[in-house]
């Protein structure tokens, strides 16, 4: 009996065969590889064409022009007068007058009122004050402020049924509206 050794596995397939599957293996991968590329393409095409409808529908819009009904009619003189004292309010600088009342802010004062009139070019507070000095010292802050001119006392009352006797007072201005 002899003893065969074969050290090399031969398998059951041949070289050839091996190649011919390989073959197969990469045939299908290739059709596989073409068919995902189509449809990528397809993919592409289809989103450009609606971009394209998108941009032209967006031209279109805005190409058209939406038709306007002007309507005139007259402004009688009391609605004129009444557009000008708007404006004239809107375009008044309030935050010039109110940082200049708010720099001249005190720890004892606490006001009350603040009424301003443009059109006269005055201002007229009410306030409360700890004492008449207080109240005087306000006031000449007041005049300090550039916006502010001929500051003077109208009238103060002092509380007598407080313990600390508070002292009411009301003050006048003339506001220099600056142009």
């Amino acid at each position: 009996m002899r003893l065969q050794l074969d050290f090399i596995n031969q398998s059951t397939f041949s070289i050839s065969s091996w190649s011919l599957a390989g073959l197969i293996v990469l045939l299908m991968g290739l059709v596989i590889a073409i068919f995902t590329w189509q449809l990528y393409e397809d993919s592409v095409l289809e989103q450009n064409a609606v971009a394209f409808k998108v941009s032209q529908m967006s031209r279109e819009i805005t190409h058209e022009k939406p038709q306007l009904q002007i309507v005139k009619s007259e402004i009688s003189a009391e609605q004129m007068q009444q557009i000008q004292v708007t404006v004239g309010a809107l375009i008044t600088p309030w935050d010039e007058l109110l940082r200049g009342i708010e720099k001249s802010d005190m720890h004892d004062i606490a006001l009350l009122s603040l009424e301003p009139s443009s059109k006269k070019q005055l201002v007229s507070i009410v306030g409360e004050a700890k004492s008449l000095q207080v109240a005087l010292d306000y006031i000449q802050k007041l005049e300090a402020q550039p916006m502010l001119d001929k500051v003077y006392l109208q009238k103060y009352n002092i509380d007598e049924a407080h313990p600390f006797k508070p002292v009411k007072f009301t003050l006048s201005a003339q506001w220099l509206l600056s142009e």
